[in-house]
């Protein structure tokens, strides 16, 4: 199985990217995630040049910081401030809105090229990419940009969390049409990297053909602090010889 695990998050800030790569020099982290519109874009990349063995994504991005072109048409998700916001999640998607967001988040992956940073795959924050009426913008992007590899949906759940019937249907119908429609690769699991450490100590490790495991280095948020700290403990000695660690480029 190949075990990646993904820092989400890239560029939020100077104290984000700083435990980013300094997982990564210790081979904890294995891929990251890079929002374009976020504060500390520049030292992201700068840093990310040292690490070519690891992926690199655009963490897509709607709801959060500044937009990288306003235009009127995103004008339904923006906030007082101007700021991309929540307010997608609510809005509904006219054609105008569909262009500006498509807009948006192309100029957002351009960026990334621009600054010389190869692009590994697609996700987003706050797995906006997974939302069914956003599906075909996820898909226009892919083919602008040649990206085939994408983030699937969460498939690793808590210990004793069970997923009903109808949000399992709704993930497999997402998962078959994001691999079929415009041909693309996806790690088949999905989840925190807090709930695959309980499932190793437990010894009921889930079996996939490829396993990407999300970390949130650098945040205040406390669950993301402890799961850094057992990111950080001795769990590398527990993998069945079959596993490996590597990122998207091995996918």
């Amino acid at each position: 199985m190949l075990l990646i695990v993904n820092a989400d998050d890239l560029g939020t800030s100077q104290s984000v990217n700083d435990d980013i790569f300094a997982l990564m020099k210790r081979g904890l982290v294995t891929s990251a995630s890079i929002i374009a519109n976020a504060p500390a874009f520049e030292d992201a990349v700068a840093q990310a040049r040292q690490f070519p063995n690891c992926s690199f994504g655009v963490h897509l991005n709607l709801t959060v910081f500044a937009p990288i072109k306003p235009c009127r048409e995103l004008s339904p998700v923006l906030d007082e401030n101007g700021w991309l916001s929540k307010k997608l999640l609510r809005t509904t998607i006219t054609a105008d809105l569909r262009r500006g967001l498509f807009r948006e988040l192309a100029f957002q992956v351009r960026r990334v090229y621009d600054a010389g940073l190869p692009v590994s795959h697609f996700d987003s924050h706050q797995h906006i990419h997974t939302i069914p009426k956003l599906f075909p913008i996820l898909k226009s992007l892919q083919r602008k940009f040649g990206v085939r590899k994408v983030r699937s949906t969460i498939s690793l759940l808590p210990s004793g969390e069970k997923m009903t019937p109808l949000r399992s249907l709704r993930k497999r119908v997402f998962c078959l049409a994001l691999r079929w429609v415009y041909a693309t690769k996806n790690p088949e699991g999905l989840g925190d990297f807090r709930d695959f450490h309980a499932a190793l100590l437990g010894g009921r490790i889930p079996q996939f053909r490829a396993l990407e495991l999300m970390v949130h280095p650098g945040t205040a948020n406390p669950r993301y602090r402890q799961e850094v700290d057992l990111l950080r403990s001795d769990w590398r000695q527990l993998l069945p010889s079959d596993v490996t660690l590597g990122s998207y480029h091995a996918l």
